[in-house]
């Protein structure tokens, strides 16, 4: 069996429940641009006028919202010639670029031009992979998503030219419209909502397509029922509201394939359609090039890690949902994350890569350096999954005297260029050192219940210094995800500083001993960092 064979196998291996509707890719006249991977060349002419526009539009991280300036471009594929296509620069905080360095690019073939299509396309996106050198973590992921039965824009490759100049290998993108809902649904009138960057339900989000874009009625009655204090009947209620057992696939997916800046974690890079034939919410995942545990994590990222997205946080709090996510991935990780099949694919697609490089040898070996990068990360990633699913529901076991002593300690780099060491003698110490504007920390992932908690140990600094804008710099103990932690700016003994926080249902918890400096050292006391269970308040 080849390894696309055993792709649309392992698509019919997933629960029912979980395999989207609509047309088979046979009937599907793009099917053929995504199955083949032929490596079309397009050729994008824009007038100098247009370009100056182009040249005038920034991403402002600040005003993220702010409308993409559109201009028409004529683009040319062979011998076939497409008009009037409207194009604007796409990306964000760290894909976009400016159109006269390596752009990425949203078409719209049908926009000023009724009835144009592209393969059968209406509207694609061009990525510039500017954040994945590899060029392969968008197409693998995604094809892994569609085998576990999430609905998700197919990806391929091309290569580009803007008006006569090369800008070399790209990532195409089925485009997120009803063209593409179609393809896996059967009413597609609903809203599709855009999370935007960085944003979660509580926020206005933008309207891709929909027949009623005003209407955000099932977005706060799902954000309702994520919020309720009630933990007993929560999933019944998210049931209500959301496709829940599509939600498990969704988040078990994105959290087995670390997709660091998706919903799950980041509150980032998803879609959330209202179907209108079961009057659910499906998550869709988008953004999909740094995976595996890339840049902010580790192949070895915990499979039920502090959730950030408002909807995971609230599954995952109740133990039948946290029972329910675990099983899902189990089944998941059976049935899709089939290491062989993974790795086999990504050589046959990279295979077909060379070609884009010509006599480029520079750019071909970064490629393949980047290649050989994400086969080591999928592999670790598979190892770890596989051996923490056997431990997953043990939760931390506190002693009589209500402490708990903490172990498997993972460096981070939250930003810059800190250096991490772990020195044994004269005692087992943490440490982090400020090289240049640098935040960093070392982590670890705790299961816990409901209760308060004080997280402590002994810590200390030197020579800290806080230039190159540096931000809250200084040292601390403290919960990822919470920014309340008093910052020590000079530690010059060894002290004891602790953190308290609140765990409201059965929760993965991250802690985190952060240091932020531009230069200078910090020290974690290994043996003395601990977790403290404080006994419930006296009841009234």
């Amino acid at each position: 069996m080849n390894v696309r064979s055993l792709i649309i196998l392992l698509a019919c291996l997933v629960t029912p429940s979980a395999r989207p509707a609509g047309k088979p890719a046979g009937e599907d006249p793009s099917h053929a641009l995504f199955a083949e991977h032929a490596l079309p060349h397009l050729q994008i002419e824009i007038s100098p006028r247009d370009l100056n526009f182009l040249r005038q539009y920034e991403w402002d991280r600040s005003e993220p919202d702010l409308p993409r300036t559109n201009v028409l471009a004529t683009v040319r594929e062979g011998s076939i010639t497409y008009t009037n296509v409207t194009l604007h620069l796409k990306g964000a905080a760290g894909s976009f670029r400016p159109v006269d360095e390596k752009p990425a690019f949203t078409l719209s073939f049908d926009k000023a031009a009724e009835g144009q299509r592209f393969h059968g396309l209406q509207k694609i996106s061009l990525n510039n992979s500017v954040q994945d050198a590899s060029y392969l973590s968008e197409i693998i992921s995604r094809e892994l998503f569609l085998a576990a039965g999430v609905p998700c824009p197919r990806a391929t490759h091309a290569t580009v030219e803007l008006n006569g100049r090369p800008l070399g290998l790209y990532v195409l993108v089925e485009g997120w419209n009803k063209q593409f809902l179609k393809r896996h649904f059967q009413n597609v009138q609903g809203n599709l909502w855009d999370g935007g960057f960085a944003r979660d339900l509580t926020a206005p989000l933008q309207v891709n397509s929909g027949d009623h874009p005003a209407d955000r009625a099932p977005l706060d009655a799902l954000v309702r029922a994520a919020t309720g204090t009630e933990l007993t009947d929560r999933l019944d209620r998210l049931g209500q509201v959301l496709d829940l057992d599509r939600f498990l696939t969704f988040a078990a997916m994105e959290v087995m394939l670390v997709h660091w800046d998706g919903y799950t974690l980041n509150r980032n890079n998803y879609r959330i359609f209202h179907d209108l034939s079961s009057n659910k919410l499906i998550f869709l995942p988008h953004g999909l090039d740094q995976m595996f545990g890339v840049w902010r994590t580790r192949p070895e990222h915990p499979i039920t890690p502090q959730m950030r997205g408002l909807v995971a946080k609230a599954v995952l709090q109740t133990t039948e949902g946290r029972r329910r996510y675990l099983d899902r991935m189990s089944l998941l990780f059976s049935n899709v994350f089939h290491l062989e099949a993974i790795t086999n694919r990504i050589e046959q697609l990279n295979a077909g890569l060379r070609p884009a490089f010509g006599t480029n040898r520079l750019e071909a070996r970064r490629q393949e350096r980047a290649a050989t990068y994400l086969v080591d990360r999928i592999v670790r990633r598979e190892h770890s999954v596989r051996e923490q699913l056997a431990a997953a529901n043990t939760p931390l076991a506190f002693g009589p005297d209500s402490a708990a002593p903490l172990t498997d300690w993972g460096s981070k780099t939250d930003a810059g260029n800190p250096s991490f060491d772990r020195m044994r003698v004269p005692a087992d110490t943490l440490q982090i050192t400020a090289q240049g504007r640098s935040y960093g920390s070392w982590r670890t992932s705790v299961l816990l219940g409901p209760g308060q908690y004080r997280f402590e140990g002994r810590v200390k600094s030197k020579d800290l210094e806080f230039k190159d804008g540096v931000q809250r710099g200084g040292v601390t103990l403290r919960v990822s995800g919470e920014r309340q932690a008093t910052m020590q700016s000079s530690v010059a003994q060894w002290r004891i500083i602790g953190y308290d926080f609140t765990v409201r249902g059965l929760e993965d918890v991250e802690l985190v001993c952060e240091l932020r400096a531009s230069s200078g050292w910090a020290w974690f006391d290994a043996g003395s960092l601990r977790l403290l269970r404080k006994p419930p308040a006296p009841s009234k």
